[in-house]
């Protein structure tokens, strides 16, 4: 009965959303930043799709920036992480961005709904 519950514990997945803002090395046009863009989402949906679950894109003009928001399935959030990277490294490695830095973050599902009242977890 125990290889039960820890076969079933495996099977698990926690969802979190992730949100990565790729900010570009030099000013570019709102045209070719959304140009840009769409290479994002094609390296993501050509080589990263079965990572990477909804992705969708916004642009951030006066910052020359691509906002990057997808979900990630995964067993544990060292899993999540772990497929966060490759979806960073799939982007960069399809395209050919120049970026000065990118941002991220990553909020599990449950956590979302334990910090709704805006407090903080007491350390």
């Amino acid at each position: 009965m125990a290889e039960n519950g820890k076969s079933a514990k495996s099977s698990a997945h926690r969802e979190a959303n992730v949100l990565i803002e790729f900010q570009m090395v030099e000013p570019m046009s709102e045209e070719v930043l959304d140009a840009n863009s769409d290479d994002v989402i094609e390296a993501v949906e050509s080589h990263a799709s079965d990572i990477a679950l909804g992705p969708v894109v916004a642009l951030n003009v006066h910052s020359c920036s691509i906002k990057l928001r997808f979900d990630v399935l995964a067993a544990n959030d060292a899993e999540i992480h772990k497929r966060v990277g490759k979806v960073i490294a799939t982007i960069l490695l399809e395209t050919d961005l120049e970026l000065e830095m990118s941002r991220s973050s990553v909020e599990a599902h449950h956590d979302a709904e334990e910090a709704s009242d805006g407090a903080f977890a007491p350390a």
